[in-house]
């Protein structure tokens, strides 16, 4: 799969298949997340809604992990959590973890959790402003 197009589909799968995974996170602060998942944490904005307006929603990316932030759109029949992110952590999985903590500690990414070995494999986490936990992880093991 082409990990520089935005939201594209693995072609060698058949009519209707699943790829991938694109979690959508609901920020309160669309410039702020954006300076935070770009400058901190690396991720680059490959598109906005609406065009030539301040952003409500935002799609980011970094070698293959996909985002997309959102402000409350109204369209919702329920009210949002109001407290967005509590207790929701998202695993990316690595296999330079200790490269990509430098970097991370480096770009003023906050962590919430510093290396850890467990389970073995090491991880360490990041938090946003609103709440979200980005886990970075070594390859989990297979079982078998």
């Amino acid at each position: 799969m082409d990990q520089d197009r935005p939201l594209a589909l693995d072609p060698s799968l058949k009519p209707g298949g699943l790829s991938q995974v694109v979690p959508l996170l609901q920020v309160s602060d669309m410039a702020s997340a954006l300076e935070y998942y770009c400058e901190a944490l690396g991720f680059r904005l490959t598109a906005t809604w609406p065009e030539g307006e301040p952003p409500r929603w935002a799609h980011i990316l970094r070698e293959g992990v996909h985002f997309i932030l959102t402000v409350d759109l109204g369209t919702s029949n329920r009210e949002f959590i109001a407290e967005k992110g509590n207790g929701v952590v998202l695993y990316l999985v690595t296999d330079r973890i200790e490269a990509l903590y430098q970097e991370l500690v480096e770009r003023g990414a906050l962590v919430v959790q510093d290396m850890v070995t467990f389970g073995g494999r090491t991880q360490f986490s990041v938090g946003d402003a609103d709440g979200y936990v980005l886990a970075f992880s070594e390859p989990f093991a297979e079982r078998g």
